[in-house]
């Protein structure tokens, strides 16, 4: 249940590159190394994560690029000169069997590309609890609901 609870997927990111020129990314096969977990509410002795992984940057042409990672849902972001947003990475609904609890984690990632071909950022992940039994459900995982924490990455062109 703790890897179900605080799964984490795939990291990307952008912001200006220094001098608020736009950067268009390049579409193709893409590479993320996560970094350090930071911002933590949860706590979480152990939290799992995506050390690294490939997935497909789709640059829409419009501001926009839709990423596609390996074994996920595609998720849409925003480009605004070199910086993106990805305001719904992730939404997910996770009940905690034989309890009236219900976790929810939203994922957000935010990041900035510092060349076309490279990135850097960090994925939010915050976990809400409902039902009648979090309580029961918070201290099986040793999590008090709600908390987020949040993750660094980098990720760089790998073919086009």
């Amino acid at each position: 249940m703790r890897h179900a609870i605080l799964a984490l997927g795939l990291l990307i990111g952008c912001d200006d590159g220094g001098d608020g020129a736009p950067i268009e990314p390049t579409s193709g096969t893409w590479g993320y190394l996560e970094g350090d977990v930071f911002d933590d509410a949860c706590h979480y002795p152990d939290p799992e994560t995506s050390p690294m992984g490939t997935f497909t940057l789709t640059n829409n042409g419009d501001r926009t690029m839709t990423i596609t990672p390996t074994s996920e849902a595609p998720f849409s972001c925003t480009i605004s000169g070199a910086s993106f947003t990805c305001p719904d990475r992730a939404n997910s609904d996770l009940p905690v069997p034989t309890l009236d609890a219900t976790v929810h984690l939203h994922v957000a990632t935010y990041g900035s590309f510092s060349s076309p071909t490279a990135a850097s950022g960090h994925q939010r992940i915050d976990a809400t609890c409902t039902g009648t039994q979090c309580d029961v459900a918070s201290a099986a995982v040793g999590v008090t609901f709600p908390c987020g924490f949040s993750v660094r990455y980098t990720a760089s062109l790998v073919t086009r």
